[in-house]
């Protein structure tokens, strides 16, 4: 009797770490279909002489629910990729790297040859900004973060081609109890 629900348990267990697997395959396969599809539409952007160089990638990792989670990242334009946030054509997205921690989240964004003075970042709601507007090199990247951003709450540095922008969280208000008497 003692083996049988040993066993039960252990059945059990195997089979989550199959549909897991499974869940995961299929996962990755659809995900590698789009990637290398998305190697035929750069080609074809070089064939319409778009000048430029493109990156284009993905980041894997496994979500709350245990799912796992492909984003995507590049600078594909708009038209060959299903992500509409560039603006434009002629935008690019800078590659980007988003640390979330308790307190903060720290963004870290690869954008070469422009100044200091060329890059503008806005805060809307939830959503940061950053866009480049210079001849030759135009960069937009809209990153969606956890709570409200505060525009006081922001810090942004560039030095050698790389944007650190530090998002401090808005402090959570407590709400405080209303004391009910007794009678």
């Amino acid at each position: 009797m003692v083996n049988r629900k040993i066993r039960r348990r252990d059945d059990d267990f195997w089979n989550d770490i199959q549909d897991f697997l499974e869940n995961s395959d299929r996962e990755y396969r659809r995900f590698f279909e789009r990637w290398f599809d998305a190697f035929d539409e750069i080609e074809n952007i070089r064939e319409q002489d778009q000048p430029g160089t493109y990156v284009y990638g993905f980041t894997y990792r496994l979500g709350p629910d245990g799912k796992p989670e492909f984003k995507e990242f590049g600078n594909i334009p708009r038209e060959y990729s299903e992500r509409a946030e560039l603006p434009g054509l002629e935008y690019r997205e800078p590659i980007t790297d988003i640390q979330r921690r308790e307190e903060e989240t720290d963004i870290t964004m690869e954008i070469p040859g422009v100044s200091k003075d060329d890059i503008s970042i806005e805060t809307n709601e939830n959503v940061l900004t950053v866009k480049v507007d210079k001849e030759g090199r135009k960069y937009y990247k809209e990153v969606e973060l956890d709570s409200e951003v505060l525009p006081e709450n922001v810090k942004a540095s560039y030095s050698n081609g790389v944007l650190d922008v530090i998002v401090k969280k808005p402090p959570t208000k407590k709400k405080e109890g209303k004391r009910i008497p007794v009678e």
